[in-house]
């Protein structure tokens, strides 16, 4: 039971700890890249509703300046809405002020765009190597507002540094911003939340064009009809690069687009965080601290392996067919540690058991020496000759001969008699094929003086096989005979005169008891006439009673005669049960309505208006295997009793039920004076009477509980009392299991 406590224990730490690592974020590192690693398994193409404008190096290269011209820009936002793009995203900070025929065409642009055009505004640090960091909120300037949605570009890193998840909306400038890649897929993407970019999106399928080309009108109008475009810089050497997972890094734009892409194909993935891991880990814990308990390491680690690909193939599919992402970590090192648990478990309980051999090992020698020399039974050890090879002090005390002398020496020398023993004492036969060995008899032997003793003799046969030798066969095993004894001259003296004293007081009580049944016998003959002419006369068999006053004196003699009548028969069911002559006519009967009989008979006792009675018997009490004359008889008493020993007013209550164990529990309690805690153990003997310090009603002789007490052994069950003064007192009936009869069996057969 302790180690199984330890086991739980040693389980329900491991769940606290995996549990405070995930809430704390530890693992997060793991279900990082594990999610990763599903994005690369789980690829899927992008929707083609994106077109991205590089300002790519060939741009740069050819348009032959940088940074260019704000009149660039117009023309590409031109050339952009001619070719019919729904929404034109330009990932271009346009917060500080240009030449001014620039600004100037670039406003005009964007007024003709007619709200097409999204520009970005983010959130930047501002003296980053500055120990007091802040933060600069930068907007596009106030004529480039007027016809366009703003939009934030701001992203935010993962603890591990790579842009994982993103926000649709963001608080720049004292307002909530949508973020630009919000805008583009429309107002209903708008809902006030982040999720995770969905990096199973394939980047390279997303449909890509060179600024330089959409400027000089090179690229076809379908290309570009009916889409969402966002402009920005793609050129490494520009500087716009994000770490992204899966890819490394990615330009701001396609990081801009992946998270549009998202949206569009419905991959906002969200993480089902702690809310799930950490009740899922305790579930796994559980499961594996009890399956564990039952296997070899071996399978333990197959389960465990098989366990978690299993879970982390439920993530996959989780993850590749809804926006839903596990983090399965903890789940992975529940199963680890729970497994790594048990092995160490085994470990040190192999380590114990292996501490505990080898202690076993070195300590048994010293200790069967010192427990045959100190053990109060004399022990000489023969080998197969018969020569003395141990003698312990016992036996040099009890044979009053020096060991010195004894080694080497036969035992038939030293203990006389025991080859006679062994030839007229039959062996007894052991089991799993081991020698015979001679149980434990009484024999006499004689000391070194020639003085006769008894002695109680057990005789061993070991077989001792050598010591073996790596790589040669052991010689055949060597018999030692081992010869116990204990003088009990003295105990053998005491046990004749405790005989002898045995058979007198069982003489002396045989004879009390047959008297008594004797005396039972010849009494009833005469009450018995006494009984009947009683009744004949107070029957008017023969005429009328004259003088009337003598029908009093008839019904009192027939009162009296049926008491004494009872009484002897008492006393001649004490002695057929003390002289073991009682028997019992089983049969199978129904318990509730022989109890029910016993309570109606109650309730016509003149007490009974007194009193105030209850009966609760179970509905299910069972049909029982047991003498059912006897059983009421003994009821009757218990009741009889707890009327008499309770007052007006006070409850009689009669209960049975079957307990857990099957036994059936039937109760007579009452809450009358109670009884005394130093008679309670005498109240089941013969002619006891209790002086309870009140007046009965009637009068007894003190064996009702002494044979319901008797009955009750007879049936193979046990009558308790437990009573207090002033409390009441509470009698329970207790019947064995194997009493009680099947009710579906349909014949009388005990259960």
């Amino acid at each position: 039971m302790s180690r199984v406590l330890s086991r739980w224990a040693v389980a329900f730490a491991v769940f606290l700890v995996i549990a405070a690592f995930d809430v704390l974020g530890l693992l997060g590192p793991i279900d990082r890249a594990l999610m990763d690693l599903r994005f690369e398994y789980a690829q899927r193409q992008a929707s083609g509703d994106v077109v991205i404008v590089q300002i790519d190096p060939r741009s740069i290269r050819e348009l032959d300046v940088w940074p260019w011209p704000r009149t660039y820009h117009a023309q590409l936002i031109d050339r952009l809405v001619r070719a019919g793009a729904r929404e034109i995203a330009l990932d271009i900070d346009f917060s500080a002020r240009g030449n001014e025929a620039g600004d100037t065409a670039l406003a005009t642009a964007l007024e003709r765009a007619q709200d097409r055009v999204i520009l970005p505004a983010f959130r930047q640090a501002v003296a980053p190597e500055a120990s007091d960091l802040r933060l600069f909120d930068t907007m596009p300037r106030p004529e480039f507002r007027a016809h366009v949605q703003v939009g934030s570009v701001n992203v935010s890193p993962a603890p591990d540094g790579l842009i994982r998840q993103v926000a649709d909306v963001h608080h720049i400038d004292n307002e909530n911003l949508p973020a630009l890649f919000a805008l583009l897929a429309g107002p209903s993407a708008i809902k006030g939340r982040s999720f995770y970019i969905d990096y199973g999106i394939d980047p390279n399928s997303i449909p890509r064009v060179s600024y330089v080309d959409v400027l000089r009108g090179e690229v076809a109008p379908e290309v570009l009809a009916g889409k969402a475009v966002i402009v920005g810089t793609t050129a490494a050497e520009l500087g716009d690069a994000l770490p992204a997972p899966v890819y490394r890094s990615m330009s701001g734009p396609a990081l801009q687009a992946m998270a549009f892409e998202s949206l569009r194909q419905g991959r906002d993935i969200q993480v089902l965080g702690s809310a799930l891991s950490v009740p899922v880990s305790a579930l796994l814990i559980a499961l594996f601290t009890a399956g564990f308990a039952r296997l070899t390491w071996r399978w333990a680690l197959a389960a465990c392996v098989v366990a978690v690909f299993a879970l982390e193939g439920l993530a996959f599919g989780v993850q590749a067919t809804t926006p839903i992402a596990l983090t399965t970590a903890p789940w992975a090192v529940a199963a680890g540690a729970s497994l790594l648990v048990m092995v160490c478990g085994r470990i040190e309980s192999q380590a114990r058991q292996i501490l505990a051999q080898r202690e076993a090992i070195d300590t048994r020698g010293a200790l069967m020496d010192r427990m045959v020399e100190n053990s109060f039974d004399g022990i000489i050890v023969a080998d197969e000759s018969g020569a003395i090879q141990v003698m312990n002090e016992a036996a040099v005390e009890i044979l009053r001969h020096p060991a010195g002398e004894a080694m080497g020496r036969p035992v038939e020398e030293i203990l006389p008699g025991v080859q006679d023993f062994m030839a007229t004492v039959k062996p007894v036969l052991c089991q799993d094929d081991l020698p015979a060995r001679w149980a434990p008899c009484e024999t006499l032997t004689r000391r070194k003086d020639g003085q006769e003793i008894a002695i109680e003799l057990t005789i061993g046969i070991a077989d001792l096989a050598p010591l073996r030798l790596r790589g040669k066969d052991g010689s055949a095993p060597k018999t030692y005979r081992t010869y116990t004894f204990r003088d009990i001259s003295d105990r053998k003296s005491a046990q004749e005169a405790e005989h002898r004293a045995a058979e007198a007081a069982l003489t002396a009580n045989r004879a009390k008891t047959e008297f008594l049944a004797n005396m039972s016998h010849e009494l009833r003959t005469p009450l018995n006439a006494i009984i009947g002419f009683s009744e004949m006369i107070r029957n008017k068999v023969l005429g009328p009673i004259e003088p009337e006053a003598y029908a009093e004196y008839v019904d009192d003699i027939h009162i009296s005669g049926t008491h004494l009548l009872g009484i002897i028969n008492d006393i001649l069911d004490v002695s057929r049960i003390e002289l073991g002559r009682y028997e019992i006519m089983e049969d199978e009967f129904d318990l509730r309505t022989s109890l029910e009989s016993c309570a109606a008979l109650a309730q016509g006792w003149p007490s009974f208006v007194k009193r105030r009675f209850e009966a609760v018997l179970a509905p299910t009490l069972p049909c029982i295997w047991a003498d059912q004359r006897v059983l009421k008889q003994t009821i009757i008493n218990l009741l009889s009793n707890a009327f008499k020993y309770s007052e007006d007013g006070d409850l009689i209550r009669l209960t049975a039920d079957q307990d857990e164990t099957g036994d059936i529990v039937v109760t007579v309690s009452d809450s009358g004076v109670g009884i005394a805690a130093e008679n309670l153990p005498n109240l089941t003997k013969p002619f006891y009477q209790v002086d309870g310090g009140f007046t009965r009603e009637s009068e007894g002789v003190g064996l009702g509980l002494y044979l319901s007490a008797g009955f009750v052994q007879l049936h193979g069950g046990e009558l308790s009392i437990d009573s207090e003064l002033g409390q009441g007192t509470v009698v329970t009936v207790r019947l064995p299991a194997a009493r009680v009869v099947a009710r579906s069996a349909g014949v009388s057969e005990k259960a």
